[in-house]
């Protein structure tokens, strides 16, 4: 800002004294014109004498007007006022012919130049000269003011840019102190907001949707590992007190080898519910880009039902599907074939002999709906929210083998897809899960 002033100032006082000068400048031309004319009328010495006294004596006197008369050789001839005792010599371009008339500055011992116009006559020359003081000192003036106005520029816009960085810079501290405090042991706090709406509101306002998402994945992960240890910890504790039965005394080989399969099946199930975890751990991490290509569904869809058909028919339940839709879905294909295989695999096994599971599908817009219907045991209302939890399972559900993990695997897998489960559900009567894809 300083500097902006002083630029202006600069040109501001340029402008002035190229104003003025050009002032002195049409008045000694003016002047000069009044003696040449009474020169080329009136040549006779006194004459021309009376008649530069009187032009001396009819200007104003602070203009400090003096005229010069020189005979065609450059010596003087005859002088009045301000050049009566400072004889100005001619200068070099006009006497030898290159220039008309010259126009300059002559320093003569005062505080400001005299300007000083010379110009060729048929009888020799004239030289006509204005003291500079009243053309040049609005401009100094002008100039002084800024040299003396700059130290006071100087302070008040350096208090003024202390004062607007300090504020300035005053969230930023704020911000910076609350990420500081910011750990995993207190990622429910944020960061300071003044409600400006500025760029520095924005980032913290950025950032606490940032840390809102890293709070949500910590407390989903705490949740994972706190369920993932609950559940593993009731067969490993019976799988040891099974063991540590067995082993207190010796036993017949059939029954050693039936505590044997016994501890399999249950590892079986342990093997399964790790692999389930670690399935749900990479889909809520999302899909690797170098595994997302054009999937068509129709034949995935088909594939799924025709490798749960036989499954169906051992349980007695009738698997149904209509035409799928000739589209084609951005992804992977191995984790599509997950998601509708879970809820396949869920509908038949929770529902009972006699029963139909049937899935169909069709293109909504920019988005593909698949829906994988029963007629099983369904889902009471206050539960319907919660079967999408982990290892959370609800009613029947209970009774039969398994460890809660498909249908969240089946959630995070269509999330991942930028994709949504939906369930329709009453008990007794079935349920139906719609799930929708966008269509590349």
């Amino acid at each position: 800002m300083l500097a902006a002033l002083i630029v202006v100032g600069v040109y501001v006082h340029a402008r002035v004294q190229s104003r003025m000068v050009e002032e002195a400048k049409l008045l000694l031309q003016m002047q000069a014109r009044e003696v040449v004319a009474e020169v080329a009328s009136a040549p006779e010495e006194p004459d021309l004498a009376t008649f530069l006294q009187r032009e001396i004596e009819a200007s104003d006197r602070g203009l400090g007007l003096g005229l010069q008369l020189f005979h065609p050789d450059g010596t003087p001839e005859m002088m009045q006022g301000s050049l009566a005792k400072n004889v100005v010599s001619l200068p070099e371009d006009l006497l030898s012919g290159d220039e008309e008339r010259v126009f300059r500055e002559v320093w003569l011992g005062d505080r400001y130049p005299y300007f000083v116009y010379a110009t060729r006559t048929p009888n020799g020359y004239v030289q006509v000269a204005a003291y500079g003081r009243r053309f040049l000192r609005t401009a100094r003036h002008i100039r002084d003011s800024i040299l003396l106005s700059a130290p006071l520029a100087l302070l008040v816009t350096g208090g003024l840019a202390w004062l607007l960085a300090r504020g300035s810079l005053r969230p930023i501290a704020e911000i910076t102190d609350g990420a500081r405090r910011i750990s995993g042991s207190n990622l429910g706090e944020r960061l300071p907001t003044l409600g400006t709406g500025d760029e520095l509101d924005q980032l913290a306002a950025t950032l606490n949707e940032m840390m809102e998402r890293i709070q949500r994945s910590v407390e989903r992960m705490r949740d994972f590992s706190a369920d993932a240890a609950h559940q593993l910890r009731t067969p490993l504790t019976a799988l040891r007190s099974q063991l540590e039965v067995t082993l207190e005394k010796d036993r017949p080989p059939e029954e050693y080898r039936h505590v044997l399969e016994d501890v399999l099946a249950e590892v079986e199930m342990l093997t399964e519910g790790v692999n389930a975890m670690l399935r749900l751990a990479y889909s809520e991490a999302g899909i690797d880009p170098a595994r997302r290509v054009p999937v068509e569904l129709a034949p995935l869809l088909e594939e799924v039902a025709e490798f749960f058909l036989p499954f169906a028919e051992d349980k007695g339940v009738r698997l149904e599907h209509a035409g799928f839709p000739e589209v084609t879905v951005p992804g992977d294909p191995a984790w599509i074939h997950q998601l509708f295989a879970n809820l396949v695999h869920n509908a038949i096994k929770y529902t009972p002999p006699g029963g139909i599971v049937s899935i169909d599908g069709a293109r909504s817009g920019d988005e593909v709906v698949v829906q994988v219907r029963d007629t099983g045991v369904g889902v009471e209302a206050a539960e319907r929210d919660r079967i999408f939890e982990r290892f959370h399972r609800v009613g029947a559900r209970q009774s039969l083998p398994g460890v809660g993990l498909g249908l969240p695997i089946a959630r995070e897998i269509a999330r991942a897809h930028g994709g949504s489960i939906t369930v329709e559900s009453r008990p007794g009567y079935g349920s139906v899960f719609s799930v929708r894809l966008p269509v590349e």
